[in-house]
């Protein structure tokens, strides 16, 4: 008897080899491997953060000490010039020739401006050495 084409014996594939599937293992190894990333990332901006908080603190410090300087230096002078102001007007009025008055305010004039440039100078090198100081830490990360 002749075979039908649908009684025909059908060879049967041989099954194909599984690979060994671990999924728990692969997912806790691709977990660890993430942790560790993330911790690695942690400890880093918590380094970051760390070290920015100790630059703040101490560029407060030292601007406050740089503010506590100039104020010092401002009454200084503020208390100089209101002595040499006094001294200047009670010279004034016990002047009796008006050229002799002249001379005085005149020469107290010149002082005046002469001790405030001075001072406006020194005050304004205390500022650039505050900025430049300030800004190292700014120009050390940029260098990195």
């Amino acid at each position: 008897m002749a075979k039908s084409p649908n009684t025909a014996s059908k060879s049967k594939a041989a099954p194909k080899a599984q690979p060994e599937v671990h999924a728990p293992e692969a997912a806790t190894k691709m977990l660890d491997d993430g942790m560790e990333k993330f911790t690695d990332m942690a400890t880093k901006f918590g380094s970051f953060a760390e070290d920015s908080m100790k630059t703040a603190t101490e560029r407060a410090a030292a601007s406050t000490e740089v503010m506590r300087t100039l104020s010092t230096r401002n009454m200084d002078f503020f208390t100089r010039t209101l002595e040499q102001g006094a001294e200047a007007t009670q010279a004034m009025t016990s002047a009796k020739d008006p050229r002799k008055v002249m001379e005085i305010q005149s020469g107290f004039a010149k002082s005046l401006m002469s001790a405030y440039t001075s001072e406006l100078n020194a005050q304004a090198e205390l500022c650039m050495l505050a900025w430049r100081d300030a800004a190292k830490p700014f120009t050390a990360w940029a260098s990195k």
